[in-house]
C-alpha cells in the first residue's frame, strides 16, 4: 500500500516554492490511513498515529542509502519473521525513492514550459536538491531543510502524524556550515525556513463560517510540534541561528501550525529570553517553555539514561517522551469526581476535614485501580518476539518505523512496541478544582461553621438554588489557587503530593511505564456536563481549572502570584506535563519594556522550579467581535490547551470557553 500510495498519490507544485513535497490524501487529513478502512482490528489500525515524534535528525543523517544499507545488515542476523519486517521497511524505502523521483520528473517537466520562464532557477535548484536528498546526507542547509521536510511529509502522506523534535539541532551545524563558507546569507537561510512554515499549513481545514468543513476544536492541532534550544545528549548548549531563525518567522508569519517550545536552563541567554517574550507578546500562544533542568530530573527518576533523558521532545501538546525511541498514550480522568462521589454519594457526609480528605483519597485509589485495569490491557504479550507478529507489514505503521531507529534495532513495528520505552501515562483533570473545594469546605463549613455539610451537600445538588448569597460568600471570601495564599497552597501541595504518590504505584505496569501528569487537554468542556456545583462557589456544568492552571474567575492578584502558587509543586513527581497556562491582558503589551518584564517572568519560573508555561496576550473585545464577524479576523490566533488555533476555526462553544478565561495584569 505505501508504494501504491507513492505511485498513485497526486503531486501539487508551486513554482514560487523551495521545498518540494505535499501531502495531498484527505484520509492523512483526516487522522486516517490511506488506502485502509477504519476499524480497529489489530491495534486500531485505519486510524493515523500520532502522539509520537520519530527522530527524524536520524533519518537526515543517514538518507535513504544510510538507511538501507542498516536495514541490510540487521537483515543478516534476522530471524525469518524479522526479515518480513525489513522487507517492508526496503519497501518504504523504495516507496519515498519512487515519489522523489515523480517529483524531479515533474519539475523536470516545468523546465520546458515557457510560462516558466522566471522560475526556472529556483526549479533547477529543487531538482538538484531532490537528486541528493533525501537519498543521500545533505551536503548543504538548503537539502538540510528539504530532507527533513521530505522524510517528515511523507510519513505524513501514509498517515502518520510525527512531531518534528528538535530542529534547530537537526539544521544548525548545516547552516552554521554554509555560513562560514559563505555559501548562504542569513535571508536566504530565512526563505527557506519560511517555505517550510507556510507549507506546514497545508493541513488548516476551513476557518470561516462559509468554510465547508465543520468548525471544532482547532485547525492546527496537527501534532507538528518543534523543541528549540537546550541541551544535546553530550549536555552541549544549543543555541544557533536556526534557533533564532525560527522565532523571527514566528515573529513575521504568525502562523500557528508549528506549536514551538524552547527549553530554558542555567545557559540559556538573555538574548533568548528577550526573544521568546517578544513572540510571546505578540498573542497567540504559539511559544511556550519548558524548565529543562526539572524534567531531566524527573526522566532520571523514572529511570531513563542520561543521554537519552537530555534528548526529550514532546508528542504534539507536552507530554515528554524521547524521539525515536517511545510509543505513547495517555489516560486523562476527572479527578473532581471522587470528590462528588465522598459529597453526594455516600450516605453520611464525613464530620471532620481529615475524615473528608481521606475518603477522598480512598475513592481516588479506586480510580487509579481503573487506570491500572485500562493500562494492563494494552500490554501486548511477548513484547517483542515474532511471534506477535501479523502475517502482513502493510500497514503504514511501518512507515513510520523507518524514522523510528529502535523499531529498526528490534525488528519490530511501531504499533507493535517495537520501540525502548513503551509509555502509557495517566493524567489527572480539574485538581485545582478538588483543592478549591476542599479548602472552602476546611474553612467556611468546619473552622467558621458558615453551614453544615450535610446542608453545603443539598444546596450543591440544587446548584445554589434561593442561596444566592451564600454561593457569593463560598465564591468571593476566599483566597483559592492562583492567589499566592500559603495556606492554600500548602493544601494543593499536599493534594499534589498524595496523589501523586497514589498514581506512581502503578509503575511499571508489565513492561509499560507510566508517568504520572496533570492537563486537560482542552477537555473542560467535556467534562463540564459530568460536574455539579461546586464547594467554591461554581455552578454546575461550568468551565472549570485548565491543566494546573487557577479555575477561571479565581485567580484575582497579579501574574506573579499565579506563577509562586504553581511553582510551589514538586514537578519532579510528574515527569509526563504538569502545564500552567497565562493570559496576560492585552495592555501588558502597552507596558514600558514590556519585553523585558516578560523575560524576568520566564527568568523567575525556571529558578523557581515550574515545569512548562504557556503564555497568550489576549484582548476579551477583539475574540468577540471575531466571533461575530469571522471573516474579518480568519487569522486571528489563540492558544487552546498544548496547541494554537485560528479563533475563527473553533466552534461557538470553544470561543466561548477562551473568552471566558481570566486575562491577568501585571
Amino acid at each position: 500500500m505505501t508504494l501504491l500510495n507513492a505511485q498513485r498519490c497526486c503531486l501539487n507544485i508551486l513554482p514560487e516554492e523551495l521545498l518540494a513535497g505535499d501531502a495531498p490524501n484527505i484520509e492523512s487529513r483526516g487522522h486516517r490511513i490511506p488506502g485502509y478502512p477504519q476499524n480497529k482490528a489489530w491495534g486500531g489500525y485505519g486510524s493515523s498515529i500520532s502522539h509520537v515524534t520519530a527522530d527524524f535528525g536520524n533519518a537526515i543523517r543517514l538518507g535513504l542509502s544510510g538507511l538501507e544499507r542498516e536495514i541490510r545488515d540487521h537483515k543478516k542476523t534476522a530471524t525469518s519473521q524479522q526479515v518480513v519486517f525489513y522487507d517492508a521497511l526496503l519497501d518504504v524505502i523504495e516507496a519515498m525513492r519512487i515519489w522523489t523521483r515523480r517529483y524531479i520528473a515533474a519539475y523536470e517537466e516545468l523546465l520546458s514550459d515557457p510560462a516558466m520562464k522566471k522560475h526556472k532557477g529556483t526549479i533547477r535548484r529543487i531538482i538538484a536538491h531532490l537528486r541528493n536528498v533525501p537519498e543521500y546526507p545533505p551536503r548543504t542547509f538548503p537539502e538540510a531543510v528539504q530532507s527533513l521536510w521530505s522524510f517528515w511529509e511523507f510519513q505524513r502522506l501514509c498517515g502518520n502524524w510525527s512531531g518534528l523534535g528538535r530542529i534547530d539541532e537537526y539544521l544548525g551545524p548545516y547552516l552554521k556550515k554554509d555560513l562560514d563558507a559563505g555559501k548562504i546569507t542569513l535571508d536566504e537561510a530565512r526563505e527557506y525556513l519560511a517555505h517550510f512554515w507556510i507549507k506546514g499549513t497545508e493541513w488548516c481545514f476551513g476557518l470561516c463560517k462559509n468554510s465547508q468543513f465543520t468548525p471544532g476544536s482547532g485547525d492546527a492541532q496537527n501534532y507538528q510540534n518543534i523543541i528549540l534550544s537546550g541541551v544535546d545528549a553530550n549536555g552541549n548548549q544549543i543555541e544557533n541561528e536556526v534557533t533564532f531563525l525560527v522565532l523571527d518567522i514566528i515573529e513575521e508569519l504568525h502562523i500557528s501550525d508549528y506549536p514551538v517550545t524552547v527549553r530554558l536552563n542555567q545557559y540559556t541567554s538573555d538574548k533568548l529570553f528577550r526573544r521568546i517574550a517578544d513572540v510571546q507578546l505578540l498573542g497567540g500562544g504559539i511559544v511556550s517553555v519548558y524548565n529543562e533542568p526539572v524534567i531531566l530530573k524527573g526522566l532520571l527518576e523514572l529511570g531513563i539514561g542520561e543521554r537519552e533523558a537530555r534528548r526529550f521532545t514532546n508528542d504534539g501538546c507536552w507530554e515528554i517522551q524521547i524521539p525515536g525511541q517511545t510509543r505513547f498514550g495517555y489516560m486523562p480522568k476527572d479527578v473532581l469526581l471522587p470528590l462528588q462521589e465522598v459529597l453526594f454519594d455516600t450516605p453520611e457526609p464525613p464530620t471532620s476535614f481529615e475524615s473528608l480528605y481521606q475518603a477522598y483519597l480512598t475513592r481516588f485509589r479506586i480510580l487509579r485501580d481503573r487506570w491500572r485495569e485500562a493500562i494492563e490491557k494494552s500490554c501486548i504479550p511477548g513484547k517483542r518476539k515474532p511471534s506477535d507478529y501479523p502475517e502482513n507489514y502493510g500497514f503504514a505503521d511501518v512507515t513510520l518505523s523507518l524514522v523510528m531507529p529502535t523499531c529498526r534495532e528490534y525488528g519490530c513495528s511501531y504499533t507493535l512496541d517495537g520501540v525502548k520505552y513503551r509509555v502509557i501515562s495517566p493524567h489527572m483533570m480539574g485538581l485545582p478544582d478538588v483543592a478549591n473545594s476542599l479548602y472552602a469546605i476546611k474553612k467556611l463549613v468546619f473552622e467558621q461553621k458558615l453551614v453544615a455539610l450535610s446542608e453545603l451537600v443539598k444546596i450543591l445538588r440544587d446548584d445554589w438554588k434561593e442561596h444566592e448569597d451564600l454561593r457569593r460568600r463560598f465564591a468571593n471570601s476566599l483566597h483559592y489557587y492562583g492567589n499566592d495564599n500559603p495556606e492554600m497552597d500548602s493544601l494543593i501541595k499536599r493534594l499534589f503530593d498524595d496523589c501523586t504518590g497514589i498514581l506512581h504505584e502503578l509503575d511499571p505496569v508489565g513492561y509499560i511505564r507510566t508517568p504520572v501528569g496533570v492537563s486537560t487537554f482542552g477537555r473542560e468542556i467535556s467534562c463540564a456536563p459530568n460536574r455539579y456545583a461546586t464547594a467554591f462557589g461554581k455552578h454546575a456544568h461550568e468551565y472549570l481549572a485548565p491543566n494546573l492552571s487557577p479555575t477561571p474567575g479565581t485567580d484575582k492578584s497579579p501574574l506573579t502570584s499565579v506563577l509562586n502558587s504553581y511553582c510551589r509543586m514538586d514537578f519532579t513527581r510528574t515527569p509526563n506535563g504538569c502545564p500552567l497556562d497565562l493570559r496576560l491582558s492585552a495592555g501588558f503589551r502597552k507596558l514600558a519594556n514590556a519585553s523585558g518584564i516578560l523575560a524576568a517572568v520566564l527568568k523567575s519560573f525556571l529558578q523557581q522550579g515550574g515545569l512548562y508555561l504557556q503564555i497568550d496576550t489576549v484582548d476579551p473585545e477583539m475574540l468577540r467581535a471575531a466571533q461575530k464577524e469571522p471573516d474579518r479576523y480568519p487569522n486571528l490566533v489563540v492558544r487552546i490547551s498544548g496547541w494554537s488555533a485560528r479563533f475563527a476555526s473553533l466552534n461557538e462553544e470553544w470561543q466561548n470557553m477562551i473568552i471566558n478565561r481570566t486575562a491577568l495584569e501585571c
